[in-house]
C-alpha cells in the first residue's frame, strides 16, 4: 500500500479536538499508587491560574503490592490493605475540601491479571476516580510534572524515573516529547529477580549491571539518534534518597533537595558504598528502613543509565508523577496555564497522531464524528443518560473507527481494535483505550458476543456503555457511507407511532444535505446498519431528509 504524506503542520492546527470539556475544581488530590507506596498530594489552583499550592502530603509504604511483581495477582491481603489506606487519604483529601480524587495504578496493578477488578472494587468501595494507566502515560505525567517544577528548564533534556515496578526513560523539550518508554527495571523488582535471598553476592550485583546495561541499550542508541542527552533529570524516591545520603557525603546535609546535582563520580563511590554494605548485612546509614530493602536495586539503575546515556550528572527533581497528575488535569480543567497551554488537550492530541501515523482520511472521520456526537448530545434523556465522558469515548472511537483500513479492507474493524488497543492514547487509562478500540471495533461486522476478545475483556459495568456507542457510531458511520460529506446537518425528533395495534417510539433522523447533493449512499446504508441500533435502544429509526419547504421521508418506517 502507497504510504501518503503526513497532512501539513497548519492542517493540523486546524483539526477540531473532542467537544467535551474535563470537569473538575479548583482543588484537586491525586493519590499515586505505586509499587513500594501511596503518595497522596491535594492542591489548590491559584486565582491567576498560573500556578497551584501543594496543601498537603500523605506517604503510605505497601509492602503487600510488591508481592504482584512476581505472582501478577493483587490478592486479597494487599488489596484490603490498600483499600484501608485509600480510606484514610480520601478523609484527608475531602477535610482539605478537594473537590475530586484522582487515583493512578502503574505496574503493579497493570501487569496484574486481576487488576481491572481491583480498581473496579476500588470505585465501587470508595468512589474514587481509580485508574491504570499504561508505561507511556505514566510518562508524559512525569514529564508534566517535570515542567511545571522546572520552569527554568530549557532545551532538550531527558529525565529518568525509577520506580518500584519500572523505570520510565523520557526525551523532550519543553513543546512536546520526543520519546518515551517505559522499561521493567523497577528497583522493588529487580530486587525480587536477583536477591532472592535477600543478600546480594557479587555475582548477582554484576549480572544485575549487565541486565539494566543491556535493556537500555536500545534505549541509549535512540536518544544518541535524536542529539543525545545533554542534561538529565532524575525523579522519584530512589533518585531522592541518593541525593540525600549525597548531601551528606558532601557536607551540606540541609541543601535544598529539589535541584541537587549528583555527578556520576560521585554516584559511582555511592553504588559501591551501598553495595558493600549489602554484602555485608549493615545498615545504609540515612536510609529508612523500608527504602533499604530497594535502594541497591534502584542505585544501580541510576548509574547505569548515566553511562548509558553518557551524562555526567543527574539534577535531582522532586516533583514526578502524582505532580504532573494535578497539572494535566488542571490544565484540562482549565485553572492552570502557568506556560504550559500546549499541553491542554492531551487526548485529542494523541487521537490525531495516532491518525497520523496511520493515514486515517480525516474528512471522512471528522464527519462521522460530528455526527455520532450530534446524535448523543440529542437523544440524552430520550435514549440515555450518559454524561459528556462516555461522549469523548464515542468521539475518539468515532475518529479511529477506519484506521485498520491501514492494514487492509477486510476486516478492517477488527484491524483498528487492535492497533487502538496497543497503539495507546496518551491521556487516556487502559480501561478508556480498552473501550475506545472496542467501540471503534464494532462500528460494522458482527455485534458484540461473549466469545470476543473486544467484548470480554471491557469490564461488565461498561458493556452496555460499549453496546450502545457502538450502536451509535454504526447509525453515524452509515450517514457517510460514500465518504463525500453530503449532509451538512443532523437533527433528532423522537414521535410514537402505532403498529400492530401497540404504540411504539419513533427515532427520525433529519438530514439537511449540502446544496447538490444526495443521500441515496447513506439511505441504503442505513437501512443495512440500523437494526442493532434499534434493537439496543427499542426504537424504530427513520431517515428524513430535509427540503426547502418542510421535510420528506427518505426512507421506510
Amino acid at each position: 500500500m502507497p504510504r501518503k504524506q503526513a497532512p501539513a503542520q497548519e492542517e493540523k492546527q486546524s483539526r477540531s479536538g473532542s467537544w467535551v470539556q474535563v470537569e473538575g475544581g479548583p482543588i484537586l488530590a491525586c493519590i499515586d499508587m505505586g509499587t513500594n507506596s501511596f503518595h497522596m498530594i491535594v492542591c489548590q489552583a491559584s486565582p491567576e491560574r498560573d500556578n497551584f499550592e501543594v496543601i498537603t502530603k500523605v506517604k503510605e509504604a505497601v509492602p503487600f503490592f510488591r508481592r504482584s511483581l512476581t505472582a501478577h495477582y493483587i490478592d486479597e491481603v494487599a488489596l484490603n490493605s490498600a483499600i484501608s489506606i485509600l480510606k484514610v487519604m480520601r478523609k484527608k483529601a475531602y477535610e482539605k475540601g478537594a473537590d475530586s480524587i484522582v487515583a493512578v495504578a502503574t505496574s503493579a496493578v497493570r501487569e496484574s491479571r486481576n487488576g481491572a477488578e481491583v480498581l473496579s472494587k476500588i470505585k465501587e468501595e470508595l468512589e474514587i476516580d481509580a485508574r491504570m494507566i499504561s508505561g507511556k502515560e505514566e510518562a508524559r505525567l512525569i514529564y508534566l510534572g517535570v515542567l511545571w517544577s522546572m520552569p527554568k528548564l530549557k532545551g532538550q533534556f531527558g529525565i529518568v524515573d525509577i520506580g518500584g515496578g519500572s523505570t520510565e526513560v523520557i526525551m523532550g523539550d519543553r513543546h512536546g516529547i520526543s520519546f518515551a518508554e517505559s522499561y521493567k527495571l523497577g528497583a522493588a523488582r529487580l530486587t525480587q529477580r536477583f536477591f532472592k535471598k535477600g543478600q546480594p553476592t557479587q555475582e548477582t550485583l554484576r549480572e544485575m549491571h549487565d541486565e539494566v546495561r543491556g535493556v537500555l541499550r536500545p534505549a541509549a542508541a535512540r536518544l544518541e539518534e535524536l542529539g543525545g542527552v545533554q542534561q538529565l533529570i532524575g525523579t522519584s524516591g530512589t533518585v531522592q534518597s541518593l541525593a540525600k545520603i549525597d548531601r551528606v557525603r558532601q557536607g551540606k546535609p540541609g541543601h535544598e533537595l529539589h535541584g541537587w546535582r549528583i555527578s556520576q563520580k560521585r554516584l559511582e563511590e555511592i553504588v559501591l558504598l551501598i553495595e558493600e554494605s549489602s554484602i555485608k548485612q549493615e545498615k545504609i546509614k540515612g536510609v529508612s528502613s523500608d527504602r533499604s530493602q530497594t535502594i541497591l536495586a534502584g542505585a544501580i539503575v541510576l548509574l547505569e543509565t548515566m553511562r548509558s546515556f553518557n551524562v555526567s550528572e543527574v539534577i535531582v527533581c522532586s516533583a514526578a508523577l502524582r505532580e504532573g497528575c494535578v497539572v494535566d488535569r488542571f490544565l484540562q480543567t482549565g485553572w492552570l496555564d502557568g506556560g504550559l497551554k500546549e499541553h491542554r488537550d492531551p487526548r485529542s492530541t494523541s487521537v490525531h497522531q495516532l491518525m497520523d501515523k496511520y493515514h486515517v482520511p480525516y474528512d471522512h472521520a471528522e464527519q462521522v464524528a460530528r455526527i455520532a456526537s450530534d446524535i448523543f448530545i440529542q437523544t440524552r434523556g430520550i435514549l440515555h443518560e450518559y454524561t459528556s465522558y462516555v461522549g469523548h469515548l464515542l468521539w475518539s472511537a468515532s475518529m479511529l473507527h477506519d484506521i485498520g483500513m491501514f492494514i487492509g479492507r477486510n476486516g478492517h474493524h477488527k484491524h483498528s481494535y487492535y492497533l487502538i488497543k496497543h497503539s495507546g492514547l496518551l491521556g487516556h487509562s487502559e480501561e478508556e483505550v480498552g473501550i475506545i478500540a472496542a467501540i471503534a471495533r464494532y462500528h460494522r461486522g458482527s455485534e458484540p458476543k461473549d466469545s470476543h476478545e473486544a467484548f470480554y475483556t471491557v469490564t461488565p459495568e461498561n458493556r452496555k456503555v460499549l453496546t450502545d456507542m457502538a450502536a451509535i457510531l454504526r447509525v453515524a458511520e452509515a450517514l457517510d457511507r460514500s465518504h463525500k460529506q453530503v449532509i451538512e446537518r443532523v437533527t433528532v425528533a423522537m414521535q410514537p407511532f402505532q403498529k400492530g395495534g401497540y404504540e411504539r417510539k419513533l427515532l427520525s433522523i433529519i438530514v439537511k444535505l449540502k446544496p447538490g447533493e444526495n443521500c441515496y449512499s447513506e439511505g441504503w446504508a442505513l437501512l443495512e446498519k440500523k437494526e442493532f441500533f434499534e434493537n439496543q435502544f427499542q426504537v424504530r429509526l427513520s431517515l428524513q431528509v430535509q427540503a426547502e419547504a418542510g421535510y420528506a421521508v427518505k426512507s421506510n418506517k
